[in-house]
């Protein structure tokens, strides 16, 4: 499965660039506290990472730390396919 983010035309983003830093915040400490194994499922976790990643005039830092979230995502979801 592939981390990387790819720019999805259907998905908008509410954030801004004045706002988005906190959404990624928040993205950062929930999956980092819950991992990919919350209340939400992975699904849920990716059209997040997906919905910020699609806001407009992002940084490179700020790209950067989205690609961590979704490498997250996809390494639990490797570790949830062995489990099983």
């Amino acid at each position: 499965m592939n981390a990387t983010l790819e720019r999805d035309a259907t998905i908008t983003s509410p954030y801004t660039p004045r706002n988005v830093d906190a959404a990624i915040g928040h993205l950062e400490r929930v999956l980092s506290a819950e991992g990919a194994n919350s209340l939400f499922g992975q699904t849920y976790w990716r059209t997040r990472v997906r919905q910020v990643s699609a806001t407009r005039g992002l940084q490179r830092e700020q790209r950067a730390r989205l690609e961590r979230l979704m490498k997250l995502l996809s390494d639990a979801g490797c570790v949830q396919a062995f489990e099983r």
